[in-house]
């Protein structure tokens, strides 16, 4: 039995699509948040003939200690565990991994994708283009146009089936088709729209002198990079905290540490690019189901100023 564990977002589809193409078959796909991940590997049953790929997903200081406790469980079932992820981690995160008996393949100058293409690969023209078009996004870097094409396509739709579905496509070879461009098209609408409204109701903030621009994303389309780069763009800001239900994404222009902040509230990332859940009191989340984000969003507000300003 083999089973992909991975993010939900391009960069975790495409990991899971190059497995695939390389190794012929999945059983069974799981695409998460990573702050699913302990709950997720505490469901799975694995025994001799079982291969688990962890992809795009990193451990954080409130789950490490659980994540390590279902590998060392899987791994004396006699499961083989990979795990391929490019964020940073902790040491004691990498020693407490690689004791539970994973080969874990962390690095964090590319993308998962690149390290399943690199790592796996062997030499596929379909997987190392997939991977290329995947980490330019994915780093930011831009250096392929396909990568905003496919990352659109992804996260056109929140459902297991819809990423089962892309995953399929991807692995097969099939990286641009009428499909796929009509889907980009779509998506591209809603995510005009989408930032019109973010620029209209977006908020300034200045935390211990760090200027901050915040806004609370309703939608589910994956625009929250876009969404915080124009921002931060658009009013000078120095970070940009995008709050969610459940969830805060951190963005950064370089000059603050988002990864350090979201850390110390439980989360993790990158220096840019971070993020941390969140369980606020109950009279916020029946507010929000009012439609009223306001005193939500302040509250998660007040949590990064206690982050940054300590």
């Amino acid at each position: 039995m083999r089973v992909v564990i991975a993010h939900t977002d391009l960069d975790g589809v495409a990991s899971a699509a190059i497995i695939t193409r390389t190794l012929g078959s999945v059983d069974k796909y799981v695409f998460i948040q990573p702050q699913a991940l302990p709950r997720v590997l505490s469901s799975v049953e694995c025994s001799n003939d079982c291969e688990i790929y962890i992809c795009d997903l990193s451990p954080n200081s409130e789950g490490v200690n659980s994540i390590t406790k279902n590998l060392r469980k899987l791994a004396s079932s006699g499961a083989k565990i990979w795990w391929f992820d490019h964020h940073i981690w902790d040491s004691s995160w990498v020693k407490e991994v690689l004791d539970s008996g994973v080969k874990l393949v962390q690095d964090t100058s590319t993308c998962s994708a690149g390290l399943v293409y690199g790592e796996l690969g062997v030499g596929d023209s379909v997987s190392e283009r997939l991977s290329r078009a995947t980490c330019s996004l994915d780093l930011w870097v831009f250096d392929d146009w396909l990568g905003n094409f496919l990352a659109r396509y992804v996260g056109y739709s929140k459902s297991e089936n819809w990423r089962r579905r892309v995953t399929a496509k991807l692995s097969s070879g099939s990286l641009l088709d009428s499909e796929i461009l009509e889907v980009v098209e779509d998506s591209i609408s809603r995510e005009l729209e989408i930032l019109s409204e973010a620029l209209r109701k977006c908020g300034i903030s200045d935390l211990c002198g760090i200027r901050v621009a915040y806004y609370y994303k309703s939608v589910r389309d994956h625009v929250t990079s876009y969404i915080a780069a124009l921002l931060m763009a658009r009013f000078n800001a120095d970070m940009a905290a995008i709050c969610r239900r459940g969830s805060v994404s951190l963005r950064s222009r370089g000059r603050v540490d988002v990864r350090e902040i979201a850390k110390k509230l439980g989360g993790g990332g990158h220096r840019n690019a971070a993020g941390f859940s969140v369980r606020p009191p109950w009279i916020y989340r029946i507010l929000i189901l009012l439609g009223i984000s306001s005193p939500y969003v302040r509250w998660c507000l007040s949590r990064i100023k206690s982050a940054v300003c300590e």
